[in-house]
């Protein structure tokens, strides 16, 4: 039988990683604009100043909100009893490639900011450039949601219409992941379909903590 405390904490990293990631996505329509793709080395150094607390808060909660994630995914995989399928496997796949990019992103985004402070203007455009090339990366490297619907299907550590969710969230991701390719305002979907992947993982965490209080 499964503690109750596994799922609590479960549960909890679920929302607080989702949480975290949220206002991540939500800081360049909030509480930190970014800079054009086409800004000026100027307009760079003066945002970067600007924003020096927020961007590293922001970075932060993208490494943090990233792990808490990807260890609700490996919890479900785990509560499921699915982990040593080959679907648990290419979820812990997608998890470890999904750690890594976002790792990657961090460190061009601090590479951009520390540049500009060390006056190297090069390597500040350089970094800053790269945040903007590694969204179509992320896109498409393989969709957590995807493997993790697979390996949780047929399972009822979760209910069907969530399964059934992750399933669908996955394959838009991947396809517009695609097409995003050929025409950046594909993107903004994009962020809707992230947004999406959040609430699913919200209602994911709620239905584990009704599982405890039921049982």
């Amino acid at each position: 039988m499964i503690k109750s405390s596994y799922i609590v904490l479960t549960s909890l990293s679920g929302l607080v990683g989702t949480f975290s990631l949220t206002l991540y996505f939500t800081a360049p329509f909030t509480w930190m604009p970014l800079p054009p793709p086409t800004a000026t080395a100027a307009e760079i150094l003066e945002f970067g100043n600007k924003y020096h607390v927020a961007i590293l808060i922001d970075t932060w909660l993208q490494q943090f909100g990233t792990i808490l994630s990807v260890v609700f995914a490996l919890a479900l995989l785990h509560l499921a009893k699915r982990s040593t399928t080959l679907a648990g496997r290419l979820t812990l796949l997608a998890c470890t490639v999904i750690v890594s990019l976002s790792l990657a992103e961090g460190t061009f985004v601090l590479g951009s900011v520390q540049s500009g402070n060390n006056g190297n203007t090069g390597s500040m455009l350089t970094c800053f450039q790269l945040t903007y090339v590694f969204i179509h990366i992320f896109l498409l490297a393989p969709s957590l949601f995807l493997m993790m619907g697979f390996a949780l299907k047929g399972t009822t550590v979760l209910p069907k219409f969530l399964i059934t969710g992750s399933l669908i969230l996955g394959i838009l991701f991947q396809l517009l992941g695609v097409l995003a390719l050929f025409d950046n305002r594909l993107l903004l979907v994009v962020i809707g379909i992230l947004m999406l992947q959040n609430l699913w993982t919200i209602g994911a965490a709620i239905a584990l903590w009704v599982r405890k209080v039921s049982s």
